[in-house]
């Protein structure tokens, strides 16, 4: 009995499942890869905001306003982040003094900004004697 026939059907479809096994395996790799870039770029991105807060918390009540209006991102930020774009805000309300800041940068897809919000403490009444 002749076999032929029926080994270069098994070779075919042992063919076929090792390149489906391969294709899903190298996607898997692409996405990890894709995920890993995604995880670092947050993380300079918080790392950014957080030192941006800290240097608005530590200003001069009189000074916060001049800082929001002319908040950029550093230069670690803008070599590290493709084109990094911060915006910020200071709002006043019953929820007390606060800052807000955002930042985004250009990715191949659509990324939500990185926001962060920093409380205004008001001015002990001891630091001013």
């Amino acid at each position: 009995m002749k076999r032929q026939g029926t080994t270069v059907f098994e070779c075919v479809v042992a063919a076929s499942v090792l390149m489906v096994a391969m294709g899903t395996v190298t996607t898997m790799a692409f996405r990890a890869s894709r995920m890993w870039s995604d995880v670092g770029h947050q993380r300079i991105a918080m790392n950014e905001l957080a030192n941006q807060i800290e240097r608005i918390s530590d200003a001069d009540l009189e000074q916060i306003d001049q800082l929001v209006a002319n908040l950029n991102p550093s230069e670690m930020a803008q070599a590290s982040l493709d084109r990094p774009q911060m915006t910020a805000m200071r709002i006043r309300d019953s929820l007390g003094d606060r800052v807000v800041v955002e930042l985004t940068w250009q990715s191949t897809y659509p990324l939500a900004p990185v926001r962060l919000t920093g409380w205004i403490a008001a001015p002990s009444p001891e630091a001013s004697k």
